[in-house]
């Protein structure tokens, strides 16, 4: 049976899931190490994302200009205004993407350093002995096919948000809350892969059905690793604290549940209860 929440207590969950950044980020004083390491995969991917963001940012004002020829079609005020909201609102929705393909990229690239790291952060939390239940290669593969299935998630989503961002007023502070929640459920999709799948569930809907259980805890971590990663550079400085948050963030849901294995609602289930109409 899913779960009722006040306000109050979404409220609490999504600040309480927010805290596991800066939990992982103390992870700095007791894997140093694996923390640094974890550095140089973002540092590898910020080259190239680097170049997408300066043509970007070269292009944002005739892409801008552009669009608000469209809808106004003439010069004033209106087409001024038209054309920041729009160049808002391009940024906004490119960001979502941007941020999300980075991180896929960056724990494939860095899946050896990752992992190594994610599992030194359970062992610390007195979650020893789990150990994935697929070899290296077979997980970069199974990464890859669902990187790429989320990615064109994003595309339609960056969309929608892009048209949100249009709106008068209210336009621009909504995309940025909506793309900041939606984001960040993307986020912690892929941070969580690695302790999820020491933990039995490897494929993308066992996770999504997983973390759907504690839906706004989950979204208050990947909002604040978000909003981190928005910050010239934060994708690389904090990704390797965003991996340890998301281990501690598995290693407690699993504590709540009162087992080392999470399981899903619909696995939680009896076999034998009827189906649901």
């Amino acid at each position: 049976m899913a779960k009722h929440r006040g306000v109050r207590t979404t409220a609490r969950e999504i600040l309480s899931g927010a805290a596991y950044v800066l939990r992982g980020l103390r992870t700095w004083g007791t894997a140093p190490r694996w923390m640094l390491l974890g550095l140089v995969p973002g540092a590898i991917t910020a080259v190239a994302f680097g170049a997408g963001a300066f043509v970007l940012v070269t292009r944002i004002a005739a892409i801008s200009d552009a669009i608000a020829d469209a809808l106004v079609g003439e010069d004033g005020w209106l087409s001024d205004a038209v054309q920041v909201v729009a160049a808002l609102a391009v940024i906004g929705a490119a960001a979502l993407i941007a941020i999300y393909t980075f991180t896929a990229i960056t724990l494939l690239i860095g899946q050896p350093f990752f992992e190594r790291l994610s599992r030194e952060v359970d062992e610390r939390a007195g979650h020893a002995g789990l150990e994935p239940s697929e070899t290296l290669w077979r997980s970069l593969m199974r990464g890859v096919g669902e990187a790429a299935r989320l990615a064109l998630l994003t595309i339609p989503l960056a969309i929608a948000l892009f048209l949100v961002g249009l709106l008068p007023v209210v336009g621009g502070a909504a995309s940025f809350v909506l793309g900041a929640g939606f984001g960040g459920w993307f986020l912690a999709l892929e941070l969580t892969a690695y302790p999820l799948a020491r933990r039995g569930h490897v494929a993308l809907s066992q996770r999504r059905a997983v973390l759907a259980a504690e839906r706004p805890r989950v979204v208050g971590f990947g909002a604040a690793t978000f909003l981190l990663f928005l910050l010239p550079l934060g994708a690389v400085a904090f990704m390797p604290a965003s991996v340890a948050g998301a281990t501690l963030l598995t290693g407690d849901l699993a504590a709540a549940a009162g087992r080392p294995r999470l399981t899903s609602p619909s696995e939680d289930s009896p076999r034998s209860a009827a189906p649901s109409a």
